[in-house]
């Protein structure tokens, strides 16, 4: 049982840690128990999971640029194109899995976005190659954070100063991918502007397409100060500021983005559950009172080169 993953089941993600020289140790900690589970699945071993839908996990080789999918729970693999155009995944960059490699309308895509060139690659199960599509939309300057809501993906796409961050759609047709500006003011130009440095997300959160952004400060940029939550009103066309989000909860890491609703018990409903890159802890920030907590899930993973991820088994 050591080769697969927990088979407790839960509503919720898994915060899934890869550590070891080979990373072939995966830790998986559920939150409402507050118990971690160690395991050494070989399909994982030297490998990153890059991002996840409904137990399909997009795992790259840390040797190489070989992608595949996995079922963990199942066994089930599927080799994936390589990657040949790109020698190096840049860690600011957006995998998508649009759907599972069994559904049943064929709209399974793997989508890597580059995102400082606006560059889209994407195949499908059976495809020999990536596809590649760049966004040539004037003025843009760079790919902030994309999520796949309502069967196409959403674009948060920065066009510098004065336009700042507008909203695009991405549909794919055949082998081409169809872009569409929606009509949205740009969100940036009410938040705060003094703060050290800032990352948003794209989130899909039961039914509803979410605009988070988090707030660092600290001279490194490393603290987290707050997070501002917006919600995306398609027929005014308008995000609307969000200060309680009810029974769910948002859980984020490097790669990994999932908003749900969570259990009564053991998780901690209105907050967003995150990690920081290179920290073994996990912290909660209430939406309630602003606060930021922290609480080590493993103590037995390593200080150093590990790698957390959410993933719903």
């Amino acid at each position: 049982m050591l080769s697969y993953p927990p088979t407790d089941p839960q509503s919720y993600p898994w915060l899934v840690i890869c550590d070891g020289k080979d990373k072939e140790r995966q830790t998986f900690f559920s939150i409402s128990k507050n118990y971690f589970y160690t395991r050494t699945i070989p399909e994982m071993r030297n490998k990153l999971i890059y991002t996840s839908t409904n137990g399909w996990l997009v795992l790259k080789d840390l040797d190489s640029n070989n992608l595949c999918l996995l079922n963990p729970t199942s066994k089930e693999m599927m080799q994936l194109p390589r990657l040949v155009d790109i020698p190096v995944f840049p860690d600011d960059d957006i995998f998508i899995l649009t759907a599972t490699p069994d559904d049943p309308n064929h709209q399974s895509h793997v989508v890597f976005i580059h995102s400082k060139t606006c560059t889209f690659y994407f195949c499908q199960l059976g495809d020999e190659k990536f596809y590649k599509q760049t966004f040539e939309e004037n003025e843009s300057k760079f790919i902030c954070s994309a999520t796949f809501y309502g069967g196409k993906i959403h674009l948060s796409i920065y066009f510098g100063v004065p336009a700042g961050n507008l909203l695009y759609t991405a549909e794919f047709v055949g082998r081409e991918i169809y872009f569409t500006k929606l009509a949205v003011e740009d969100i940036d130009k009410s938040l705060p502007t003094n703060l050290f440095s800032f990352r948003t997300y794209l989130i899909e959160s039961c039914g509803e397409l979410l605009f988070v952004k988090q707030m660092f400060f600290g001279s490194y940029g490393r603290k987290v100060h707050s997070f501002l939550i917006f919600r995306m009103d398609f027929s005014k066309k308008a995000w609307v500021q969000v200060k309680n989000i009810g029974e769910r909860a948002i859980f984020i890491s490097d790669r990994s983005n999932i908003s749900c609703f969570v259990p009564k018990n053991g998780v901690k409903r209105n907050s967003i559950y995150f990690t920081i890159t290179s920290s073994r802890f996990l912290y909660v920030f209430d939406l309630e009172d602003d606060t930021v907590t922290k609480f080590l899930p493993c103590p037995t993973v390593t200080r150093r080169d590990l790698y957390l991820d959410w993933v719903i088994l």
